[in-house]
């Protein structure tokens, strides 16, 4: 059992760093997070997560996957991970609110490298409260920057975010600058770049998953640090009250093996 599961871990780490490919590649763009069909499906209710395969024939997936997000970050498999390199440039800041989704497009030219493999960085989007847990504790905010490398291979990097007294400075001016109804609006006078958003300890787990809002597609990378950002709570507040909560259940994880580096 120790071997098969050593084995397993290897294979996801091959995976990411490009040593190998399976399974299906999508071309994906982060507009995709916010959809004509954003307002057919929801967090609670008829149209919440346990009903979501039944809205649509495009999200079949989110109930027959094995390999869904988000997931408990437990019982993991301690290895070396190679660090991670972020080449992010200032953005100028550019918003899309659509019900409870918050998308921040970014402009091209960001980078995070893994290895010499280069995955192009495309915008984030925030969860309240956290969507992964870390052995059954979830974190207050969670949030995603969403990257592509050149054959449309997903990998997302999701931050977990607890609350202090410390004031963020990016994530303050998102806040004062969210439109009030559900609309795209850019602010050509305001920069953003999210290695302000980035833990000091950038130690992570690794695994394969999905996307977690419809359709739910597979074969998304995860990289998840394994420690949090700490901000001030009344902004993470503050993200709640436009966000309400918009975190899907955890999902199984179904045989599949967590890979983690030392924290």
């Amino acid at each position: 059992m120790a071997v098969d599961k050593y084995l397993k871990a290897v294979l996801s780490v091959c995976l990411v760093f490009g040593l190998m490919q399976y399974g299906p590649v999508f071309a994906w763009n982060g507009d995709a997070e916010l959809s004509a069909d954003s307002d057919r499906w929801s967090y609670s209710g008829q149209n919440g997560p346990s009903n979501w395969a039944s809205l649509s024939e495009a999200y079949s997936e989110c109930a027959s996957g094995k390999h869904q997000s988000p997931v408990d970050i437990s019982n993991t498999k301690q290895t070396y991970l190679p660090p991670l390199s972020f080449q992010y440039r200032t953005s100028v800041l550019s918003i899309n609110r659509q019900g409870e989704s918050l998308w921040i497009d970014y402009d091209s030219g960001s980078f995070l490298s893994i290895r010499g493999k280069r995955y192009r960085f495309i915008g984030f989007d925030f969860h309240t409260p956290g969507e992964h847990t870390f052995n059954g504790e979830r974190p207050e905010m969670e949030i995603h920057l969403h990257h592509l490398d050149s054959q449309g291979q997903r990998l997302i990097v999701a931050i977990p975010v607890v609350g202090n007294h410390r004031s963020n400075i990016m994530l303050s001016r998102i806040l004062e600058n969210i439109p009030k109804y559900n609309s795209i609006r850019e602010y050509r006078r305001i920069g953003i770049n999210p290695m302000f958003l980035l833990p000091t300890d950038h130690s992570y787990a690794l695994y394969s998953g999905s996307e977690t809002k419809p359709p739910c597609e597979e074969d998304v990378l995860w990289i998840v640090f394994n420690n949090p950002i700490r901000v001030s709570s009344k902004d993470i507040n503050r993200f709640h009250a436009v966000l309400g909560n918009n975190a899907r259940p955890l999902q199984p994880l179904n045989n599949r093996v967590i890979v983690q580096s030392g924290h």
